[in-house]
């Protein structure tokens, strides 16, 4: 008979109620389960009796009979023996210095033609000269990125900025570059532009859509969420020039696309944000919260109240949208929920500084985006085609298994211990998780969680429906 005796429960599993639904996660394995109450209850209690089936059931008797329980013991073990409950934690990962590196985001433009109030970024220039990328440091950022992939065959490049497209003529020149790279090297670059899509002219989409480049596109909400924040250097708001921009990109078709909005301290009602968006037309969007230090627009504790129950004002208006046949994909609810992140991911979290680097105008390389400028993440520079070893190791070494804090969190798997810049510029330490922006995780991984299940469910109930015609035929 099972009997999981000194099971770490909080670790392994995560019981919670959304709406309607007992939801269980078995943290280890990714399996999640939809209990009736009575099995809820029995497993609160075997947590509380640390595992002890024989107490758990014994007091359970007052609750059902011998054989309900008896087939939910039953079920329990079925679960147990299929690997779906009660589960222990892979191996920690070692190593990851030995990672090649496949993703880089380039910094075409250190410079701007907004002037966002949030802007992490010091409106574009990133504190820094502003400057645009020559040809030359494009090119020899892309035979980098070659030289150090290893055997990773599909490599990601990110135009980033400020707004990289006050470089078009020079991204023109690098794509075709990397095409001919390709047939040279026998890989395959993945190219995504992030814009405001001030810019966004009929040449330039057709330039995104003739070589197959993904789109990020920036655009926070209602007219009066975006134009409090995202303004032209005028001062003016930005939504009614952006706004047909974006619909006309988005009717091209290209290979893939998402609308990137941020939302602040001053736009806590952001599910009205995310429902304007869709509302437009666009069925995949981010909604990214203001993190980091203490100011006019980050989330605060005291915010997190109005926050959480936001996140589950916006999973309704998804459930909304799915019982109409609308799928739309939210970025933070895209969490793979079958397979769950890949193992390194599971353990490492983004790659920054590993797997993923950045390359400023003037070739200089750091850990990420958020890094840049500051001294003490210079790694190093595309022309020496050397990192600096004491750094990457800080990143190497900041693992899930380096984070006191995350080792026993339900959520680890699902961030891998959490953004290095957001805990840098949180706490001064890069392995301290920023605490704010683990509460607003974990409340998003429920909400993904609940929907997935909805979502499965009503599957369930339209196939059942659909026998049950059959049968009566």
């Amino acid at each position: 008979m099972l009997s999981p005796i000194g099971y770490d429960f909080a670790a392994g599993m995560h019981l919670f109620q959304w709406k309607e639904l007992n939801l269980l996660l078995d943290v280890n394995s990714g399996a999640i389960h939809i209990l009736d109450d009575t099995s809820r209850r029995f497993i609160e209690k075997l947590s509380d009796y640390a595992g002890d089936m024989d107490r758990t059931m014994e007091d359970m008797k007052t609750e059902c009979s011998e054989d309900e329980l008896r087939e939910l013991v039953e079920e329990l073990e079925l679960a147990y023996q299929a690997g779906a409950v009660f589960t222990e934690a892979d191996p920690l990962l070692a190593d990851l210095s030995d990672l090649p590196i496949k993703a880089i985001c380039l910094n075409v433009a250190h410079a701007c033609n907004m002037k966002c109030r949030y802007c992490f970024a010091s409106q574009g220039d990133f504190g820094m000269k502003s400057c645009l990328m020559s040809l030359e440091v494009g090119q020899r950022a892309l035979d980098f990125l070659i030289e150090k992939s290893g055997r990773v065959k599909n490599l990601e490049v990110d135009f980033f900025g400020g707004e990289p497209l006050l470089n078009t003529d020079m991204l023109g020149e690098l794509v075709k570059y990397g095409r001919q790279r390709e047939e040279e090297s026998g890989k395959q670059f993945n190219f995504t532009l992030t814009t405001n899509a001030l810019l966004l002219d009929d040449a330039v989409i057709d330039f995104v859509i003739d070589n197959r480049i993904s789109v990020i596109l920036s655009l926070d909400g209602r007219p009066e969420t975006n134009d409090r924040h995202r303004i032209l250097n005028n001062g003016e708001g930005s939504y009614g020039l952006i706004v047909p921009n974006i619909k006309k990109m988005v009717e091209k078709n290209p290979v893939s696309y998402y609308i990137r909005g941020t939302f602040t301290r001053q736009n806590l009602d952001f599910s009205r944000d995310l429902q304007h968006i869709i509302d437009l037309g666009f069925d995949a969007v981010s909604l990214e919260p203001a993190v980091g230090p203490e100011n006019e627009y980050s989330i605060r504790e005291n915010d997190l109240p109005k926050v959480l129950k936001e996140y589950e004002q916006l999973t309704d208006v998804l459930c909304d949208y799915q019982r109409i046949g609308k799928d739309v994909h939210f970025f933070h609810f895209n969490l793979n929920l079958q397979k769950g992140p890949c193992l390194a991911k599971r353990h490492s979290g983004c790659g920054a500084g590993v797997e993923y680097l950045v390359i400023t105008p003037n070739g200089d390389i750091y850990p990420c985006h958020q890094f840049v400028g500051e001294d003490e993440f210079l790694m190093g520079n595309i022309y020496d085609a050397q990192l600096d070893g004491e750094i990457q190791q800080r990143f190497v070494h900041n693992r899930l298994q380096d984070k006191e804090d995350c080792l026993r969190c339900w959520a680890r798997y699902f961030c891998g211990g959490g953004c290095h810049a957001n805990a840098y510029h949180s706490n001064g330490d890069m392995a301290k998780p920023a605490a704010i922006s683990c509460v607003m995780h974990r409340k998003r991984i429920e909400g993904a969680i609940y929907l997935e299940m909805t979502k499965q469910s009503s599957i369930y109930n339209c196939l059942l429906k659909k026998q049950e015609s059959y049968d009566s035929m």
